[in-house]
């Protein structure tokens, strides 16, 4: 696959995207990296080199979600692919959730990455190419206690991201549905305190790498494959969706008497 390509990552600062970012820009993309902390984008450019242009961008402001759009292919070209992995997560209780961070979480989880892909899908069926990258979560094949904002929101993009392949099937345009379980990034860390640790149930779970992820990201694209799970444990929560939740129930925990 020739990577002369103007890729699009969205919370390109750390974590998954960070590695997406770092992966293709190996491989030869034009980049164009966005999130909010300009200082580690702008670090992360640097050390990949190349045609890579950094946006600091908050895409959880609804009045602002696309405005870097048109100059960021006014420096790299019109967008081949969009990586929709802007996320963040309030695990814990929903009784003691903030409503007005749950309402933010669902606007960078969900109602960006849909309203990026209706805008930048016009010009890509023109052309008959391009590619959306909608990194969702296995959270929403069995949605789990304790981040039922997240879930939700993982849910609606991972339902939107899979109708939506159904209905470019024969545009040109593809879409790939990403589902990662527990992987090594600073924002799982702070669910697993949640949880209880790495010593409980939670932690005992298969852990994936950023890296290896991103890697298996590069070679669905080359491949045009409409979802990948990872790690592969995960797989179960698909193939036998009923004994995945009856598991996440069993696993709530009982409050004291």
């Amino acid at each position: 696959m020739d990577w002369d390509l103007h890729v699009a990552v969205t919370g390109a600062s750390s974590g998954i995207g960070e590695a997406i970012a770092r992966e293709l820009g190996r491989a030869g993309a034009r980049l164009t990296l966005v999130a909010r902390r300009r200082d580690f984008l702008d670090r992360i450019a640097k050390e990949v080199g190349g045609r890579c242009n950094a946006v600091a961008h908050d895409l959880s402001d609804p009045a602002r979600y696309t405005e870097w759009l048109a100059p960021a292919e006014a420096a790299l070209g019109p967008i081949d692919i969009l990586v929709n992995n802007a996320g963040m997560e309030n695990t814990g209780p929903i009784a003691e959730s903030s409503v007005d961070e749950s309402l933010r979480l669902l606007q960078l989880n969900l109602h960006a990455p849909l309203v990026l892909t209706r805008t930048l899908l016009p010009a890509m069926l023109a052309r008959r190419s391009g590619m959306f990258v909608n990194v969702a979560s296995t959270a929403a094949l069995t949605p789990t206690w304790f981040q039922t904002w997240y879930s939700a929101s993982k849910s609606g993009l991972a339902g939107f991201s899979e109708a939506l392949r159904g209905e470019l099937r024969w545009s040109g345009v593809r879409v790939l549905t990403v589902y990662p379980g527990p992987v090594t990034t600073a924002m799982a860390e702070r669910a697993y305190g949640v949880f209880g640790g790495r010593t409980g149930a939670v932690g005992m779970l298969p852990e994936g790498k950023p890296d290896v992820l991103a890697r298996r990201v590069r070679r669905a694209i080359e491949r045009g494959s409409a979802r990948l799970i990872y790690p592969r444990f995960y797989k179960l929560n698909r193939w036998f969706p009923g004994l995945s939740r009856w598991l996440v129930d069993s696993a709530v925990p009982k409050p004291p008497a």
